[in-house]
C-alpha cells in the first residue's frame, strides 16, 4: 500500500477523489496516514475520519510515501515547492494532485522525470507549458519566446556555441494582443522573439538566470511545422529525444501526427500549444520526455 499524507493548499478539489482513485489502483490501495492545511479541516474517506495533523508538526522525515497536495494547481506547483522548503518538508514525495489525473502517469514514471532533471528546447511556448502542466521547474531559457524554424534549426546545430553568446536587444515591436511592446533579441546570428515580456532587463535577467540550468545531458527537443523540408532537416538532428508535431503522416522517426480535426484550430502552433496543455493528450507525455516514445493516447 501506498502511504499517504494529504496536504490541502487550496478549496480547489476538482482532482482530489481522481487522484487518490488512480493512486489506489496503481498501488493495490492506498493509506492515508493524515491530512495537513495551514488551519484544521475534516476529510472523511471510506466512513472514517482522517486525521489531521498540524503543519508545524508534520514528520520531517516523511513516514509517508506521498505528499499529495490538493488543490496544488490553483496554487502552482513552484509556489508549493517554496512553501515545502520553509516548511522543511521533504521536497522528493510532493505530488500535485493534478498531475496523477494526467494520461500516462504512473509514480515510478513521475518520479523518474523529476530525477531526470530534463531540459527542454522548443521553438515557442510549448516548452514552458510543458514544465507548467508537468509541476517541473525549468531547465531551459526557452520560455516564453519563439523562433522561426529556420532560425531554431540553425541554434540546434550548435547550442552550445549559441549558449556563449550574448542577449542583445535589437528592436522593441509592438503586439496587438498583448497591447504592448516587446522585444526581440538577437543571440549570434538568430532572432528570438520575447512576446510575453515588455521589459529587456527583465527579458536578460531570466534569460541569464536559467541558462545555467540546462542540463545538456538530459535535453529533449521539440519542433513543429507544416513543412516536409523542415521536418527532414529537424530529423537529421542528432539527437537521442526529439519531436516534431506535424498534421501529416510521415515515415520519419522525429514525425509525431496531430490530426488537426481534432481541435479545429486556426493556427497549428495553437494546437501543438494545447497538447502541452493536455487539451487534449494525444500522446503519453511521461514516455515522450523519458524516453522519446510514441505513445498514442487518442487515434488518429
Amino acid at each position: 500500500m501506498l502511504k499517504t499524507l494529504l496536504w490541502v493548499v487550496s478549496n480547489d478539489g476538482r482532482f482530489f477523489q481522481g487522484a487518490l482513485n488512480i493512486l489506489e489502483r496503481q498501488h493495490n490501495g492506498i493509506e492515508l496516514v493524515g491530512v495537513t492545511a495551514g488551519a484544521p479541516i475534516g476529510i472523511v474517506k471510506d466512513g472514517k475520519q482522517i486525521p489531521f495533523i498540524p503543519l508545524a508538526e508534520v514528520d520531517r522525515g516523511g513516514v509517508y510515501d506521498v505528499l499529495l497536495v490538493i488543490g496544488a494547481k490553483q496554487i502552482g506547483m513552484s509556489e508549493i515547492v517554496k512553501a515545502s522548503r520553509q516548511l522543511k518538508l521533504p521536497e522528493e514525495k510532493l505530488l500535485g494532485d493534478w498531475i496523477v489525473c494526467i494520461p500516462g502517469f504512473t509514480l515510478d514514471k513521475y518520479r523518474k522525470l523529476q530525477r531526470s532533471r530534463l531540459s527542454i528546447f522548443a521553438m515557442n511556448c510549448f516548452g514552458g507549458i510543458m514544465y507548467h502542466t508537468l509541476g517541473l521547474p525549468f531547465r531551459s531559457p526557452f520560455i516564453n519566446m519563439w523562433l522561426h524554424a529556420s532560425e531554431y534549426i540553425r541554434f540546434l546545430h550548435a547550442p552550445r556555441v549559441y549558449m556563449e553568446e550574448k542577449l542583445v536587444l535589437k528592436e522593441m515591436v509592438w503586439n496587438d494582443v498583448f497591447q504592448y511592446h516587446h522585444p526581440i533579441s538577437t543571440l549570434g546570428n538568430i532572432d528570438i522573439v520575447m512576446n510575453h515580456d515588455p521589459n529587456f532587463d527583465d527579458v536578460i535577467a531570466k534569460w541569464e538566470r536559467r541558462r545555467p540550468k540546462i542540463n545538456w545531458y538530459n535535453l529533449f527537443v521539440t519542433a513543429y511545422t507544416e513543412s516536409e523540408e523542415i521536418l527532414e532537416q529537424f530529423d537529421a538532428l542528432p539527437y537521442g529525444k526529439k519531436v516534431c508535431f506535424v498534421p501529416f503522416k510521415s515515415d520519419l522517426d522525429s514525425a509525431w501526427y496531430i490530426n488537426r480535426e481534432i481541435t479545429k484550430k486556426e493556427h497549428w502552433y495553437i494546437t501543438v500549444n494545447d497538447f502541452a496543455k493536455g487539451y487534449p493528450f494525444y500522446y503519453d507525455p511521461f514516455d515522450m520526455l523519458l524516453y522519446g516514445k510514441k505513445t498514442p493516447l487518442i487515434k488518429m
